[in-house]
């Protein structure tokens, strides 16, 4: 399903830029606003996403580095040289 959105007070150098891109990318202008509001509005959700994978990365690094510490102190103990 798709929803017509009409946007006005739009200044005419807002509207010229907008149109020149546009053309640059070979759309109408229809197209590429629908495309920049399609982007905006997917990346609202992703920005999420990646803040929840950006501390799952940070949390397995501290997890990481811990058992690595382990592991050395057990070489260790045992005697054992690490590579």
């Amino acid at each position: 399903m798709v929803v017509d959105i009409h946007i006005k007070g739009v200044a005419d150098a807002d509207a010229a830029i907008i149109k020149q891109l546009a053309d640059v990318k070979g759309m109408t202008r229809n197209k590429y606003l629908a495309r920049l509001i399609h982007q905006h509005a997917r990346d609202y959700y992703v920005e999420g996403e990646l803040n929840d994978l950006s501390e799952l990365a940070r949390q397995s690094s501290v997890v990481i580095q811990r058992n690595t510490d382990v592991i050395n102190a057990m070489l260790d103990s045992l005697g054992i040289e690490r590579e």
